[in-house]
């Protein structure tokens, strides 16, 4: 019900002001605030959509989950409601299973190493998530690594993670990761986790650096571990219906725009990374980089993908993405 109210509200907006001066408006919805990189990338698509369309285009940002959860959302951008967003992989994986293959354990291993491999994967990811959600891919934001925080010790090994408390996302795909090092994680949505930390229900959570400072995880975790298990993945999307409704040079540049404004997004967030790093240590916490024995973690994830292949569009489209990010990173 809220969902159509704003986008009601939105619509009359739109129909006012300067947005008339363009022949299409595109709504972008996101969840995160506006120091994130996921809206300065949106920003940045914004501008570029404009200048490359010499004004067709006028692009409307609603942060901060304005028009609904990402998953309403990602339904709203299918059905034409709203055009674009920048959702976090896992919520796009449910309407578009072949993209849940960028979340398979220890895919990458470096930021670098991902930007080659989601950039050489684009096209032939399009075209499943158009034909499977009804949705395509402008670009791929990334925002490092998910890291492992917790309140207990050290986690230098994996016999220091046994016995710890770890909320994970409510996803097949984190679950079977941490039961393959020997854990019983606690799938919860994330609006539970800060109290859950702070009530001792949890010892820790996986996050990527800037989520663990702009959630103040500082004031009630102690410990940082990178566990590089999974990179933080978010595609700048549009409605695969909207985006044909305009004319082939207006895609053209919108195209452009998006794939232009989420390679300005990932040299934010890396900025924004580093300085999350800074800012943590300031205030206690200890970073331990990786764990000593990070190969026996990587290798006990990766016997989990045979049990996802089926989750994430077939093992065949998984051996092929596989080795399509492994040939552009020989490159």
């Amino acid at each position: 019900m809220r969902l159509r109210a704003l986008i009601g509200a939105v619509a009359m907006l739109a129909l006012c002001g300067p947005a008339l001066a363009a022949d299409f408006t595109i709504r972008l919805s996101h969840g995160d605030n506006e120091a994130n990189p996921t809206h300065l990338t949106a920003l940045k698509f914004k501008e570029l959509a404009k200048q490359y369309t010499n004004g067709r285009v006028d692009v409307l940002i609603f942060p901060s989950n304005q028009l609904g959860s990402e998953e309403e959302v990602v339904q709203a951008v299918r059905t034409g409601t709203v055009q674009a967003q920048i959702p976090a992989m896992a919520n796009v994986h449910p309407f578009a299973p072949s993209a849940g293959v960028l979340l398979l354990p220890y895919l990458f291993n470096t930021s670098a190493e991902a930007h080659k491999g989601l950039d050489a994967l684009l096209p032939q990811l399009n075209e499943r998530v158009t034909k499977e959600g009804g949705i395509r891919f402008l670009g791929i934001l990334e925002k490092d690594f998910r890291i492992l925080t917790n309140s207990k010790r050290p986690v230098k090994t994996l016999a220091d993670l046994q016995g710890l408390k770890i909320r994970v996302p409510p996803n097949q795909i984190s679950i079977k990761t941490f039961k393959s090092w020997g854990l019983d994680p606690i799938p919860m949505g994330w609006a539970e986790v800060f109290t859950a930390l702070q009530q001792g229900v949890l010892d820790g959570q996986e996050n990527p650096y800037t989520t663990a400072q702009t959630s103040k995880f500082y004031e009630i975790q102690k410990y940082i571990t990178e566990i590089h298990y999974q990179i933080w993945t978010g595609p700048l999307l549009i409605g695969e219906r909207f985006f044909q409704r305009m004319p082939p040079d207006v895609r053209e540049a919108v195209a452009k725009a998006g794939f232009e404004a989420v390679a300005y997004g990932r040299q934010e967030s890396a900025k924004q990374t580093e300085a999350a790093k800074v800012f943590l240590r300031e205030k206690g916490m200890i970073l331990q980089g990786a764990p000593e024995d990070e190969p026996k973690w990587q290798e006990a994830a990766r016997t989990t993908w045979p049990d996802l292949y089926a989750s994430v569009g077939g093992e065949a489209w998984a051996k092929t993405a596989v080795g399509v990010i492994e040939q552009a990173n020989k490159q």
